[in-house]
C-alpha cells in the first residue's frame, strides 16, 4: 500500500547508541539495524530503559517523568547518552546529552554545543507506542494538542517558532491578567489573537491531510471509519481578538486566558459517536497506533524524513492478523523500529524478510543475539 523503494528504506536512523550509568544501564553500546530491533528481556531487566534513553536523545527529557534523580543510576551523579544517526541525506550527525545532579546538563550536535532541546527533536523525529499512550483519547485536551503540534513541528518548517512566539505572549497576558489591570492585559489581545489565528489555520489544515491516512491505516486493523472534529478554542462565530476582548472581565477573575487555541481540542467520533463508546479497549489501542503511525507516513510523504518508532513492552497475545498489519506497516513506510517485549521470538519471524536485530537484556547487560539474517529484495 504505502511502497518504499529499497535504495530509501532505512534513510534516516540511529546508527549507534551509547548510554551511561542511565537507570539500571552502566553502560551499553548498541549498533542497530535501521529496520527492526527486536529487545526482549524480563521485567525490571532494563529494556525499556533502552527506549527511554532514545526518546531522550530526541526530546530532551524522559517520557516517566521530568525528575532527573531517578534517572541517574544510583551512587553516580550524571548519566550521558549519545548517538550516531544516519540523516535523510545520507550524512551520519552524533548526538549527545549529559545531565548531571551536580552541574548543568549539555547537549552537543555534531561535537557542538546547542541551548534547545528542540534542535534534537527537529533532526531525530521519535514517536512512542506504550501503555501511556491511552492518553491520547482518554486523556485531557492537552495530549490531542500535542500529537498536533508534534505534527506541525516536522511537517511545517515555521509553526514551531509561531508555536513559541504565541506561548511567550500568551504567558505575558495571563501575567498582567494576574498583577495588573485591564489596560496592561488589552495591549497583549491583537497579537496573540494574530498567532493564534494562524496556528488554528495550520492546525486545521494538518488535520485535513492527515485523516485520511489516519483512516487508511484504521481500516487494516478494524472495519470503522473515524472522523475529526477540531474545536479550536473559542466559538466559532467570532474571531480570537473578538473572544480575547469580549472575555476580558471574565480572564481577569479566573486569572488565565480562557480562549485560544492553548484551549483547543480534538474530538474523534464513529457516525456521531465518541470512538470511546463505539470501541473496545483492543480497538481504541489500533486507533491510537492509527493516529501515530499516520503522523510518519505525512511526515515521510511531505518531508522526506523517516520517523524512529519506539514500541514499549508489545503484548504477545496480539493476534497474528494485526501483528503482520503492525510490521507491513512500519516496513512500508521505511521506518526504524526498537520494540520491546518478555518474549519477541513471535515477532522475529515476521520481520525477518528485513534486516532484523535481536538483543537480550538481563539486569542491566544487554548482548546481540547472533542470527544470521537474510535481507529480502523489496519488489
Amino acid at each position: 500500500m504505502f511502497h518504499v523503494e529499497h535504495e530509501k528504506v532505512g534513510a534516516m536512523a540511529i546508527k549507534t547508541l551509547s548510554i551511561y550509568t542511565f537507570r539500571n544501564l552502566t553502560e551499553v553500546h548498541l549498533t542497530l539495524s535501521p529496520f527492526f530491533n527486536l529487545i526482549a528481556g524480563e521485567n525490571g531487566a532494563g529494556k525499556s530503559s533502552i527506549l527511554e534513553a532514545v526518546y531522550f536523545l530526541s526530546h530532551g527529557r524522559s517520557f516517566r517523568g521530568h525528575v532527573l534523580e531517578p534517572l541517574i543510576q544510583i551512587n553516580q551523579q550524571k548519566t550521558i547518552l549519545q548517538a550516531l544517526i544516519t540523516t535523510a541525506t545520507q550524512n551520519e550527525v552524533s548526538l549527545g546529552v549529559m545531565k548531571s545532579l551536580v552541574e548543568e546538563g549539555q547537549i552537543k550536535i555534531g561535537g557542538e554545543v546547542c541551548r534547545s532541546a528542540v534542535e534534537l527533536a527537529a533532526l531525530l523525529p521519535v514517536q512512542l507506542l506504550n501503555a501511556d499512550s491511552f492518553d491520547l483519547l482518554n486523556g485531557g485536551p492537552a495530549f490531542r494538542r500535542q500529537w498536533m503540534d508534534w505534527g506541525l513541528f516536522h511537517v511545517e518548517h515555521s509553526y514551531g517558532e509561531l508555536w513559541r512566539q504565541y506561548n511567550y505572549v500568551l504567558k505575558q497576558r495571563n501575567a498582567a491578567l494576574k498583577k495588573e489591570g485591564s489596560a496592561a492585559v488589552r495591549c497583549w489581545d491583537e497579537e496573540l489573537a494574530q498567532m493564534g489565528e494562524k496556528m488554528v489555520l495550520q492546525r486545521a489544515y494538518y488535520i485535513e491531510q492527515i485523516m485520511p491516512l489516519c483512516n487508511g491505516i484504521f481500516s487494516r486493523f478494524c472495519d470503522f471509519s473515524f472522523y475529526f472534529q477540531y474545536e479550536r478554542g473559542w466559538n466559532a462565530d467570532i474571531s480570537l481578538l473578538d473572544a480575547l476582548q469580549s472575555g476580558w472581565s471574565r480572564d481577569l477573575h479566573l486569572g488565565y486566558t480562557s480562549a485560544g487555541p492553548h484551549r483547543a481540542d480534538l474530538k474523534l467520533s464513529i457516525a456521531g459517536k465518541a470512538v470511546q463508546a463505539i470501541l473496545s479497549r483492543g480497538q481504541q489501542k489500533w486507533l491510537i497506533y492509527s493516529l501515530k503511525l499516520a503522523q510518519g507516513l505525512l511526515l515521510k510523504q511531505q518531508a522526506g524524513k523517516s520517523c524512529v518508532y519506539l514500541l514499549d513492552d508489545v503484548p504477545a497475545e496480539w493476534d497474528e492478523q494485526r501483528q503482520k498489519t503492525v510490521i507491513a506497516v512500519l516496513r512500508d513506510m521505511a521506518s526504524q523500529v526498537l520494540i520491546t517485549g518478555i518474549d519477541l521470538s513471535y515477532l522475529y519471524e515476521l520481520t525477518a524478510d528485513s534486516p532484523t536485530k535481536m538483543f537480550h537484556v538481563e539486569q542491566g547487560v544487554v548482548r546481540e543475539e547472533c542470527i544470521a539474517v537474510e535481507a529480502a529484495e523489496f519488489s
